[in-house]
């Protein structure tokens, strides 16, 4: 059973009940990305991210990793541009112990001044250790430039300069403005009743808000437009990233968009895998992806290349769109691509955590339930032209970015894509 509760304070419960197995994931969304930071507090989503871990009015740091190892559960977070997500999996058996630290950690984490002094250099580490990682550093500046005037184009990690100045009484002044219950989703998925579930949402989430509200302000559409950024780093590898305009999340087209990903770039059998490193031979690593957010998306083509292959591996790739643009896909191709997605979204279904993360996703973006039989239906109804008509959308574009991460490498890109 799949089902969307609303409670009276705004709280959302996304429940995905199954006892056919013995364990339980418990997510708690919020709607506190860098898409709602101002750019002065640029990471301090995900700073409190950490910080939730650092103790509570209740509950060392140590006490809150302690019970959940003491029982066998995992519990983690993660902060993306448009939300934070702090999760616990377990047995059925401690579904109550997992609620009870999630709704601690929500609702009392004390942001202690001493501990956030250490954390800011936990989180100082991670930026570097990112900055020591090409393909991480070609992603960011591909991101900001392709989400440009937009809140999306600004990092989740924040800067060591924006971090600097964040104070445990700023941490606290946001966490009260967004940590609120109609900006909350609960996504819990496993073998629990609905009956239980509610009991737990009304006791340890619902019980607790004071009835403050948030109201996110809408987003704009980044403007098309094409750049070219070069990125020194002492690396041994060119990393090339390409980014094309493409669909919001939530687009009725997103399984269209899926299916012509798997189809061209983003499996073993891909044209792209098959052509630049397998007959050509030029790179170890190359495919795409889309990113998709609140009224905004792009298209990201990716491969790494020693510094004398650049241009023919960009060629390479432009030659693969160009034939995709003129041909489309073959009907072997739309028949695999279908059968891929379908297989993956039945897989996902057999594990509590990907149910709890891909339905609490969706309502917390949409406030939609996810639905996995119109998924498979809209993806069963694909036909080749609607492939080819999202293909020409995003890679018919005139208004490409490129971004290059390399030693020196004087190639221009996007100069060369254009050709």
């Amino acid at each position: 059973m799949r089902k969307v509760i609303q409670f009276d304070s705004g709280l959302k419960l996304v429940l995905s009940t199954n006892d056919a197995v013995r364990s339980v994931a418990i997510g708690v969304f919020v709607g506190a990305g860098v898409v709602v930071e101002a750019p002065e507090q640029n990471g301090i989503s995900h700073f409190i991210e950490h910080m939730s871990f650092k103790g509570t009015k209740k509950r060392s740091a140590y006490d809150i990793v302690r019970e959940m190892d003491a029982i066998g559960a995992q519990i983690n977070a993660s902060t993306s541009k448009s939300y934070t997500c702090y999760y616990t999996t377990s047995l059925d058996t401690n579904a109550e112990k997992c609620m009870d630290v999630l709704a601690d950690m929500y609702f009392n984490a004390t942001f202690d001044k001493v501990e956030l002094e250490r954390e800011r250099k936990v989180i100082y580490e991670e930026i570097d250790e990112c900055e020591d990682d090409p393909f991480d550093v070609c992603s960011e500046h591909a991101s900001s430039e392709a989400l440009k005037g937009t809140p999306y184009e600004k990092t989740i990690l924040g800067t060591k300069d924006s971090l600097a100045k964040l104070t445990s009484e700023d941490l606290k002044l946001y966490h009260d403005q967004k940590y609120v219950a109609n900006n909350t989703v609960l996504s819990i998925s496993g073998n629990l009743t609905e009956e239980q579930a509610v009991r737990l949402a009304k006791e340890y989430f619902e019980a607790h808000f004071d009835g403050n509200v948030f109201v996110a302000e809408p987003v704009k559409r980044a403007e098309e437009h094409e750049s070219f950024e070069s990125v020194d780093k002492k690396i041994e590898q060119a990393h090339v990233i390409l980014t094309f305009p493409s669909f919001e999340y939530g687009d009725e087209r997103f399984q269209v968009v899926n299916l012509l990903t798997n189809v061209f770039c983003s499996e073993m059998s891909s044209r792209l895998f098959q052509s630049v490193r397998e007959k050509l031979g030029l790179c170890y690593s190359i495919g795409g992806y889309p990113a998709a957010y609140r009224n905004n998306g792009y298209y990201v083509i990716y491969t790494s290349t020693n510094k004398q292959s650049v241009e023919k591996a960009v060629k390479a790739i432009r030659k693969e769109i160009d034939l995709l643009l003129a041909d489309g896909i073959t009907d072997d191709e739309l028949s695999m691509g279908k059968e891929k997605l379908k297989t993956a979204l039945v897989l996902g279904q057999e594990s509590t955590y990907s149910i709890m993360k891909a339905f609490g996703a969706r309502l917390i973006m949409t406030g939609k339930l996810l639905d996995i039989d119109a998924m498979i239906d809209e993806i069963d109804a694909i036909e080749k032209d609607d492939v080819l008509a999202v293909a020409r959308e995003i890679f018919g574009n005139k208004n490409v970015c490129a971004t290059l991460v390399s030693n020196g490498v004087k190639t221009d890109v996007l100069k060369v894509f254009k050709q």
